[in-house]
């Protein structure tokens, strides 16, 4: 089988993550791919921006705990310790396509790699508290209020165990025209 197929199809959102930090050098290639990302018009509004900084991490992880309704101490981001936010300009008309295949192309990149992703949501939530325009601000995106939308999170590491096995597809989602 092609070898591309092949990752999509092994492809899995884990949800439980060892503490280990993936090498910035695999991070940096995955968070690449995503700049490689197929977009409508050749748009570049969309920004990655990686998280690793612990007491960051521990405000988002409480703040997603917030806007999710969960007790303090679950973690909407399974352990993962690099958590990708990817937000986009909110002028671009596709801003939301374009930021959900940039999500979906860093997350066969991942598995690609030998890394593992879950794609979590909130991020739109995220940009509109406090929290959100405090990243901004600390990755260095010059904004003015409400220019950023937030498209999504990546939860990126290693699975603490084996990822799960593939549920079967009904091919009667597929139609053909000839």
């Amino acid at each position: 089988m092609n070898e591309v197929i092949e990752t999509i199809k092994n492809r899995r959102s884990i949800r439980a993550y060892l503490p280990t930090m993936p090498p910035a050098d695999l991070v940096r290639d995955i968070v690449e791919t995503g700049l490689y990302a197929p977009r409508s018009m050749g748009s570049e509004s969309i920004r990655t921006i990686v998280i690793t900084d612990k007491i960051m991490r521990e405000k988002i992880v409480e703040l997603n705990c917030q806007i999710g309704h969960w007790k303090k101490g679950f973690d909407p981001f399974y352990g993962a310790p690099v958590i990708l936010l990817i937000v986009a300009d909110r002028d671009d008309a596709n801003h939301l396509i374009n930021g959900s295949v940039v999500i979906a192309t860093m997350m066969l990149a991942a598995e690609s790699l030998g890394l593992h992703s879950c794609w979590i949501h909130r991020a739109k939530e995220e940009l509109e508290h406090p929290l959100g325009q405090e990243i901004l601000s600390r990755a260095g995106i010059f904004f003015r209020p409400g220019q950023y939308v937030g498209i999504g999170h990546l939860a990126l590491g290693y699975a603490a165990g084996d990822p799960p096995e593939p549920e079967p597809r009904r091919e009667s989602r597929i139609s053909y025209i000839s």
